[in-house]
């Protein structure tokens, strides 16, 4: 049946009379794309756009970064026109489409050399992995720990991380060359970690392209720690603001075995910290709990949960700078000795850090998940402070 007009007519009626006059429906052919719903407002078609589509007939498409990161293949921003703005890490150059990135340095954070990244994957998602001094146990909702809360130091639930498949992934050693933290390499001197693992212990070198800890392999690199910068507000008392950076004494030589991971914007961030994402933690922490800590580097994959269930999960405080993973059924985890290690999470090619292994409540507990510190809020204050750091270490003497 057509659309119905009703008109105010005042020849061959009274004032005020209502004539019907039913016209054919000019939404038939439907002129509306995308999607777009047709209809007919005061004698005019008008289209109902869905959303991220705008124009008379629905016909531009209005990307924007909360809807699949704009498109954006990596960083996405969002401009006052109808399309937001893509760009890309470094290492790597904007394609022609706008969107994706492409690989333009030899080793560009995030990508790994050593296996097809589908396979990664795949072994990622068999959900084994052990590490050092932590244990993780993985459920279906998260990992759980002791009711005294504690630092990760183990990983309980994974599997063992190759050379290569982790290549980011530091181990952080003191002067007696006993290690006590693992941290995450983000350009080629600088290493995030968390700031708890500082309280007591004082970083002296870090370890990269390590995979047996009691072995000098060929590819490992040994550097002295110059600097350590703690985020300024780090709360002891609850690990709010559990982050800290090293600065290497000098630039780490990059390879298939030895690779920065990307830091994500406050957009991808969010996309990639929903509930039900998967993320990838890495270390050499114990492999049950209260268990010694890994020989070999390992790796488990761990669910992001919700903000509202890991709440309920503890009576402690989760900051906005914090967010749970874990599975609250099935024996994966993080645990003591793997703190400081990276959350690691893959997206298009690429893997982001976005989350450091800060805190929990046992080890892989029923009904408990592993706290991690959100890198996405932080990344500011990375930037800040490693160009002004490295900034000032170029200025020689001489020409100040």
């Amino acid at each position: 049946m057509g659309t119905q007009h009703i008109v105010r007519q005042s020849n061959g009626f009274s004032p005020g009379s209502i004539r019907k006059i039913q016209d054919k429906n000019p939404c038939k052919s439907n002129p509306c794309k995308n999607g777009g719903v047709c209809q007919v407002k005061h004698y005019q078609v008008v289209c109902i756009c869905p959303p991220r589509f705008v124009g008379e007939h629905c016909e531009t498409e209005q990307r924007q970064c909360w809807y699949q990161n704009g498109g954006c293949w990596q960083y996405c921003q969002d401009q006052e026109s109808s399309h937001a703005k893509c760009s890309c890490a470094e290492g790597y150059t904007i394609a022609e489409d706008g969107m994706k990135c492409e690989e333009e340095a030899l080793f560009p954070c995030g990508l790994i050399k050593v296996a097809n990244t589908r396979d990664l994957q795949e072994e990622i998602s068999q959900n084994n992995m052990t590490y050092g001094n932590v244990s993780w146990n993985a459920t279906e909702e998260g990992f759980s720990w002791n009711n005294e809360t504690e630092d990760r130091t183990k990983i309980i639930g994974g599997s063992s991380c190759h050379l290569g498949k982790c290549p980011w992934q530091a181990l952080i050693w003191n002067e007696k060359n006993h290690d006590f933290c693992g941290g995450s390499l983000i350009n080629s001197r600088w290493v995030v970690t968390a700031a708890h693992c500082l309280e007591s212990m004082k970083p002296h070198y870090v370890t990269v392209g390590d995979h047996d800890k009691f072995l000098r392999e060929p590819s490992e690199e040994k550097i002295p720690v110059k600097e350590i910068h703690t985020h300024p507000y780090y709360v002891f008392e609850n690990y709010d603001n559990d982050i800290a950076l090293l600065y290497l004494s000098r630039d780490v030589v990059f390879n298939k075995y030895i690779l920065p991971i990307c830091l994500p914007n406050h957009n991808l961030g969010t996309l990639l910290t929903k509930e039900g994402k998967i993320g990838m933690v890495s270390g050499w922490g114990s492999t049950y709990y209260l268990g010694p800590s890994s020989r070999f580097l390992m790796r488990v994959d761990l669910k992001v949960i919700s903000m509202e269930t890991c709440q309920k999960s503890t009576n402690k405080i989760i900051t906005d700078n914090m967010f749970c993973a874990g599975y609250g059924t099935e024996v994966k985890d993080s645990c003591k000795g793997d703190s400081g290690g990276p959350l690691a999470v893959f997206y298009r090619d690429t893997w982001y850090l976005l989350g450091v292994i800060s805190w929990g409540e046992g080890c892989a507990e029923e009904g408990k998940y592993g706290v991690y510190t959100r890198v996405a809020n932080y990344v500011s204050w990375i930037k800040e402070t490693t160009e002004a750091v490295t900034k000032a270490s170029d200025v020689t003497p001489a020409s100040k």
